[in-house]
Formats: structure tokens, C-alpha cells, sequence
């Protein structure tokens, strides 16, 4: 029996133990922290096949070089950055590219949809047990340009067979009656679901640990051990552990642990907020509020959870007030019930994901190793893509056929 550790604990690694578990394999998952403090816990439980787009693209880029030293705008850069945070944004400007665009998006519909139809098998096998809808993502907006750029993505996605739906200010307020009335109108994408991310990743911890997976927490990797062109073992403060085979699932560390490999990924930390509060009304939709780029995610009980922002570069974790107020302002122009919302320091949740240069997630082996695997880069489609991952690096390890190609997410591109 192959014996597998994976560095990274969060909802890719877990995924990942979770696949190599039925193949057989012994596996041990070594986590920096304790299974609960990381974008996996607090990001927005979409599962979004609507996100055809990468986040490398004329659009974003425009973006970017307006806002990106603006305190407020829901995407900017860190003001002080260094040689990698230069060299990522080099190379994402080289990468936003229309053709570049058209080359990525029929991959990430795949790849969304393969993640998407293993949930539904997870749901089906009530293996683990986490709330999940299928009510599909409201997106809303308010202004004029807004609107035109929703729905030209709406008419993108529709072309690549996505259910779609335009709705007017009226139609939007019957499918969410607590909007605002004076919405501009939205647009509802039916391929789309939502879970409850903190659910499925106490599911995932409690079940894998049952079934005989070694979960170790607070528990930084030192070193990897190497021989010749494998990698032997990895050093930790709770000792040594050996293997047969590494995966490296470690979000935001996993360039930095990888280059201790000598193999390097353009990886960069955007760090994004979110807050869980009992709203006044029943929020009953999953919704992006496109205009200031808020996630709204209905948990269930009343609870509903916001988030938003993406600063790129890592910035420690020091709360941005100004990227909250901004957060809690757009809920109450969407959802007048919900103005003047107070949300405490204690309430907010603040992580960093893992950017890719191109907005493909890097799946696959190191190019140097005959026995290291690594999955990371999945930005703001971690949840999303955490299973089809999982699945295709259990896959690539195991041997057995691919169930899609990996070209596209290799680590030498």
C-alpha cells in the first residue's frame, strides 16, 4: 500500500486525501494550522461553473491598473511590493489576453463541471454530510456599466450551453423580494450551487479521520528531504515523515515550499474578507452584487455570510476597515433591510488565496520529481474546483486514466 503525505490541509488537500483513501493509499494530511482558520473555512461556498472567465483578462487588468492602490476598491495591489509580487504581475499581464481568454475558458468549464457533478455524487452517496443548494447565483447590478458587462458574460455563457436567465428589476425582486426595488434588474445563472463551506470542511476532517486518515495540525513543514529525483521525507517540528509519494496542497505556502524543490510557480496571495451575520431578512439566493464585487451566501437559519475584496500580495493580517465598510455599504444599496449593518472586528474573517498568473489552477507533477504532485493557484475557485482536483491528482497519482486532460494546469507553463 502506497503511503502519500500531503502538505495543506485545506479543502484541495482534504479533497485530495479523500479520493487517494478510496484508491488504497495510506495518507497523512500535515496542516499549518488546525483545519478551521483558512480560505476553506471563510470563502463564499459558491460552486460557480458561471466563472468562464479566468481572473487573467483584458477586463481584470483594466481593473487593476484603476483601482489597485485605491484602500477601497474591491481589487487592488499591496502598495510596498517586492521581486515576486513584480514578477506575477508581469506575467498576468502578459497572460490577459483576449486569445489567452478563449484558450482558457472551455478548460474551466470543464473543470468547473466535473467539480460540480462530484458534489452531486457526494450529495447522492450522503458520504459526507454538508448543506448544499441548488438554486443556482443571482447576479445583480445597479449601474449602467455594470449591467452591459453582466450581460455580455450572460450571452458568453450562454454560448457555451449554461442555463442563463436576463431578469428585469421586477423579476429579480420575485425570485429575492428583501432586494431593493430599484435594482437595475440581474441575472440568474441555473448551473450554479452553494454549500456551506465551514460544513463541509468539519465533514471532511471528521470523516476522513474515521476512516483511518492521519490529519496533523499546527504543524509547519521545515524541509523536504531529497534524493536524487525524490523527494524522501519532510521535516516538521513534529518530526519526520516519510513517503512514497508528496502532494503539495498548501494554497499561498505552496510556492514557497516548493521551491525548496527548485521549482517555481507565480503564485501571489489575494486576501479577501467575509462576515457571517443573522440578517433581518430571509435572504433566500446566493447573489454576486457585480457593481462592488460582494459574494452573498444564504447559510441557513437566518444566517447569511458577505464577503468580498481581493488584495494582491501578501499583507499580513491586518483588517482593512475601509475594504469592510465597503463590503457592508454594498449589501445595504442591494438589500435595504440590511443598511447600517454592525459588524464587530471579532466577526470578520480575513484569508488569502492562492492566485495563479493566469487564473488556471496548477495541477499536476513537479517537473524534476518523479513523486511530487501539487494542486494550488485556484484563486477565488478554490471551493469550486476542490473536488475535481482532488479527484485528478488521485488519478495522476494511482495511475489510472485521467478523467481530463491536465496541459492546461501544468506547472511548467
Amino acid at each position: 500500500m502506497s503511503k502519500i503525505v500531503i502538505v495543506g490541509g485545506g479543502v484541495v488537500g482534504l479533497f485530495t486525501a479523500w479520493y487517494l483513501q478510496k484508491e488504497g493509499a495510506e495518507v497523512i494530511v500535515i496542516e499549518r494550522g488546525d483545519f478551521t482558520d483558512g480560505c476553506s473555512f471563510g470563502n463564499a461556498g459558491l460552486i460557480v461553473p458561471s466563472h468562464l472567465v479566468p481572473m487573467a483578462s483584458p477586463g481584470m487588468l483594466k481593473k487593476g491598473l484603476k483601482n489597485f492602490f485605491r484602500p477601497a476598491s474591491p481589487v487592488a495591489a499591496r502598495i510596498a511590493p517586492d521581486a515576486d509580487l513584480i514578477s506575477w504581475y508581469l506575467k498576468f499581464t502578459r497572460a490577459a489576453t483576449q486569445k489567452q481568454v478563449e484558450k482558457s475558458i472551455p478548460v474551466l468549464k470543464e473543470l468547473s463541471l466535473f467539480s460540480k457533478s462530484l458534489y452531486v455524487d457526494l450529495q447522492k452517496s450522503a458520504e459526507l454530510d454538508f448543506p448544499f443548494w441548488q438554486n443556482g447565483l443571482l447576479m445583480l447590478y445597479k449601474s449602467q456599466q455594470a449591467g452591459e458587462e453582466l450581460l455580455e458574460e450572460a450571452e458568453l455563457a450562454r454560448k457555451w450551453g449554461l442555463k442563463v436567465n436576463d431578469l428585469t428589476a421586477a423579476a429579480v425582486h420575485q425570485l429575492e423580494p428583501h432586494s431593493l426595488p430599484d435594482i437595475s434588474g440581474g441575472v440568474h445563472y441555473l448551473s450554479d450551487d452553494h454549500l456551506n463551506p465551514a460544513a463541509l470542511m468539519q465533514s471532511l476532517v471528521s470523516t476522513l479521520e474515521k476512516s483511518g486518515v492521519a490529519l496533523v495540525r499546527n504543524c509547519p513543514v521545515r524541509q523536504i528531504r531529497t534524493i536524487g529525483s525524490k523527494a524522501v521525507a519532510v521535516e516538521t517540528d513534529a518530526g519526520e515523515f516519510r513517503f512514497d509519494q508528496l502532494v503539495i496542497t498548501a494554497g499561498i505556502w505552496s510556492s514557497k515550499i516548493l521551491k525548496q524543490l527548485k521549482t517555481s510557480i507565480a503564485v501571489q496571495p489575494g486576501k479577501g474578507y467575509s462576515f457571517k451575520v443573522e440578517t433581518k431578512s430571509r435572504i433566500q439566493h446566493p447573489a454576486l452584487l457585480t457593481d462592488a464585487n460582494v459574494a452573498v451566501t444564504p447559510l441557513g437559519g437566518g444566517i447569511t455570510q458577505f464577503g468580498g475584496g481581493m488584495e494582491i500580495g501578501y499583507g499580513g493580517y491586518k483588517i482593512q476597515q475601509a475594504r469592510v465598510s465597503q463590503i457592508v455599504k454594498a449589501v445595504g444599496e442591494f438589500y435595504p433591510s440590511e443598511q447600517g449593518m454592525d459588524v464587530s472586528e471579532k466577526q470578520i474573517w480575513q484569508g488569502h488565496r492562492p492566485c495563479s498568473f493566469d487564473g488556471l489552477p496548477y495541477i499536476g507533477k513537479a517537473p524534476d520529481y518523479s513523486n511530487v504532485f501539487v494542486g494550488t493557484g485556484h484563486s477565488m475557485m478554490g471551493v469550486t474546483l476542490a473536488p475535481a482536483t482532488g479527484k485528478l491528482l488521485s488519478e495522476l497519482i494511482s495511475g489510472r486514466k485521467l478523467s481530463m486532460e491536465l496541459e492546461d494546469f501544468r506547472l511548467a507553463r
